[in-house]
């Protein structure tokens, strides 16, 4: 994203080293360094004002964002980038930045975040949105990077997908992503996991029940007819004496 009309004042940094990058800091400047921009380009070793930084970054400017710095006490100006930004690791200031020079009429190849859009028909149905790709690598002209890649997934129904190849780019920027590579999906909840868990005691007990009397009845039964049995048999007749 080209922004024309930001200019960053920088100065030449002329010692180098922790001692004095520390004065620097104490100075409310930042050390810097530029480089890039192709051979025959030197590394610049630069300050610019803490404030002045914050401010841009303050207004949303992004790794791809595209400025101008400008030399203080003369009329150089480069278009750059912020390559990175180094933080102190315990009060998370800002302690050094990298810019990388840019030439306008050479294309970029860079990272550009994907922005999503619309409630898919499958997300109304119960679906859930999936974002598999939050970036994608592109390359255009710097003056032609877009802040972001718009994908709507209106028309997603459960189970679909948009993909690279589904996406509309302006002629452009080339895509560097493989066709198929799945950008959004629309998937369903996961179903609750059913553990099978063994019969309740009243199941159990309602199930031993039938068996129980089963038992119960044959027992009694047994019991009554143990006596017809035994008074049943008969005693063995005495034979008359002759």
């Amino acid at each position: 994203m080209l922004k024309e009309n930001v200019v960053v004042e920088v100065e030449r940094r002329h010692e180098t080293g922790k001692n004095a990058a520390n004065r620097l800091r104490a100075s409310d400047l930042i050390p810097a360094v530029m480089y890039g921009g192709g051979k025959g380009m030197e590394s610049l070793s630069l300050a610019v004002a803490r404030k002045s930084l914050l401010t841009l970054l303050n207004k949303g400017f992004s790794s791809n964002s595209i400025f101008q710095l400008k030399l203080k006490g003369t009329d150089q100006q480069r278009h750059v980038m912020i390559r990175d930004l180094t933080l102190d690791p315990i009060t998370r200031a800002l302690i050094h930045v990298d810019f990388v020079r840019v030439l306008m009429d050479k294309k970029l190849r860079v990272k550009v975040s994907v922005a999503i859009s619309g409630v898919s028909v499958g997300q109304k149905e119960g679906g859930i949105l999936d974002v598999v790709t939050h970036e994608l690598r592109i390359e255009s002209l710097p003056g032609d990077i877009p802040t972001n890649i718009q994908v709507d997934v209106s028309n997603l129904a459960i189970h679909q997908s948009f993909r690279v190849s589904d996406l509309k780019l302006d002629e452009k920027l080339k895509i560097l992503e493989p066709a198929d590579r799945v950008i959004v999906h629309i998937g369903v909840p996961k179903a609750e996991e059913v553990v099978a868990t063994a019969a309740t005691p009243e199941v159990a007990v309602a199930g031993a029940e039938p068996e129980v009397i089963k038992k119960g009845k044959k027992e009694e039964e047994g019991a009554e007819a143990a006596p017809e049995k035994k008074g049943a048999e008969k005693k063995p007749e005495k034979k008359e004496k002759k």
